[in-house]
């Protein structure tokens, strides 16, 4: 069933992924320019946004991540394609 999905979509998804400062939301512009019917998707935009996290961590100065709803709140967009995902750890994708 995903191969056909995939089969339908018309763009692909890029993860850009990278520890902060490395210039991810710099290449997703370049993607977007390049590609103006794509999408970026900041997840450290959307956790904040959303509140998909469960919390903020004072040692590590930043918020602690609730990975399955990041991921269901991914899902339909990243299905259609197009998405030009930007975020520090690429751990969270399969």
């Amino acid at each position: 069933a995903t191969q056909r999905m995939a089969s339908h979509r018309k763009l692909p998804n890029i993860l850009i992924v990278g520890t902060p400062g490395t210039g991810k939301s710099t290449t997703a512009q370049m993607v977007l320019q390049s590609v103006p019917s794509m999408r970026h998707i900041e997840v450290g935009a959307l956790v904040k946004d959303k509140q998909l996290h469960d919390g903020w961590d004072d040692e590590y100065e930043c918020y602690i991540l609730d990975e399955d709803r990041i991921c269901d709140e991914l899902e339909d967009s990243m299905e259609s394609g197009g998405g030009v995902v930007d975020f520090y750890g690429g751990g969270l994708f399969p």
